[in-house]
């Protein structure tokens, strides 16, 4: 009998022994969540399963997960190397192992029988996973060099891939794809709950709402359904800590951060429609505030919220001297692709810091085309 997708999902995580959970560069909360739950799922079925995402750092407003799974930023110790002798002539051989001067020395000792070269079977390398989990991550190459540097990695080892984006190239052994979730955190509770309601705990429950949270701005975003409003109401019934995750995401932004927030909204501008805005921040407003660019990712989000009729929302600002442009697109339109000759820094597709190599207002032009 064919197994629908639930259960793959079920018998393929049961009988992995060392998973490893991935996700793309800057990744979105709803990914870092998803993928923290994902961690507490496989310690629930007395598992350990490791989280990497390239040159990631935890965001200060998703520390209070004060969660006991650690994000790291490469793969460490993940390669094996096996040697296998045929020992059957040997009566209780004795293996000893030495070091000097960097090579590997082992002795296979016995009063009776030998060995030799002849009696070596195989040498070959195997990897310490068995299991790759990719969540939000629409093609192997956004996971820059965790990909790159380990390629047979993802050849050998199977692949599960969970994402909610029309842009997921499908790379997986299997693609659990549900473009009309709202999020990867409300598809996470679909399959937890598939395999045993028992396990969505009050930690699970809250990194996932935590997810569908952020992904939907507070649940203000135009693919909210009927069924995301159930889950969110079930997680909460959980034990989801909704008035926690609202204090941490939306009222815990420091008086240097609303500083800069104000100096968006006075130079924010508006096309004709209202689905395209944009402003210019000048280098010296990041000093007068005491703010990065980093700060602006969270305030972009705070405009899509507060206009709901924007698609298309644009910050142009100076760094190091150059200029650059954080643009966040509400319809996944893929923006890598649309400024290819810009060397944009990805966060996801429909959000991209690019380096602005010709004039703001042809920038502008373009986008305006999408909206």
């Amino acid at each position: 009998m064919t197994l629908n997708q639930h259960q793959q999902f079920y018998e393929i995580i049961t009988s992995s022994k060392n998973p490893l959970i991935l996700f793309s560069k800057q990744a979105t909360g709803d990914t870092i969540s998803s993928s923290l739950a994902m961690a507490e799922l496989f310690s629930r079925l007395g598992k350990s399963a490791e989280i990497i995402s390239p040159d990631f750092e935890f965001p200060k407003s998703y520390q209070f997960f004060n969660s006991k799974h650690k994000i790291l930023q490469k793969l460490e110790d993940h390669k094996k190397f096996q040697l296998v002798f045929d020992v059957s002539n040997i009566d209780n051989p004795n293996v000893e192992h030495e070091i000097k001067n960097q090579r590997l020395h082992i002795n296979i000792n016995s009063q009776k029988g030998h060995i030799n070269k002849d009696h070596l079977i195989t040498q070959k390398q195997e990897y310490k996973h068995d299991l790759i989990i990719t969540i939000n991550t629409p093609d192997l190459e956004s996971l820059d060099y965790i990909y790159q540097e380990n390629p047979d990695l993802f050849y050998q080892v199977p692949i599960v891939n969970i994402d909610h984006s029309t842009e997921n190239e499908h790379y997986g052994q299997l693609n659990l794809i549900n473009i009309k979730a709202s999020s990867v955190s409300e598809m996470l509770h679909d399959l937890i709950t598939q395999i045993d309601d028992k396990l969505l705990d009050e930690d699970i429950a809250t990194y996932l709402l935590t997810g569908m949270i952020e992904k939907t701005n507070s649940f203000k975003t135009a693919n909210i359904t009927p069924q995301s409003l159930q889950i969110a109401s079930e997680l909460i019934a959980a034990g989801a800590q909704r008035e926690n995750i609202i204090q941490n995401l939306y009222q815990t932004k420091s008086v240097d951060t609303i500083k800069l927030w104000g100096k968006v909204l006075t130079k924010l501008q508006l096309n004709n429609n209202e689905k395209m805005a944009w402003a210019v921040i000048k280098e010296e407003d990041f000093k007068k505030t005491n703010t990065t660019s980093a700060d602006l990712y969270g305030i972009i989000d705070e405009l899509i919220t507060n206009i709901p009729t924007i698609e298309m929302t644009t910050i142009f600002f100076a760094e190091n001297n150059t200029v650059k442009a954080l643009i966040k697109s509400e319809k996944e339109l893929d923006l890598v692709s649309l400024f290819p000759q810009n060397i944009p820094e990805v966060t996801n597709k429909s959000l991209v810091k690019i380096k602005v190599i010709t004039k703001p207002s042809e920038i502008l032009k373009k986008l305006n085309q999408y909206t």
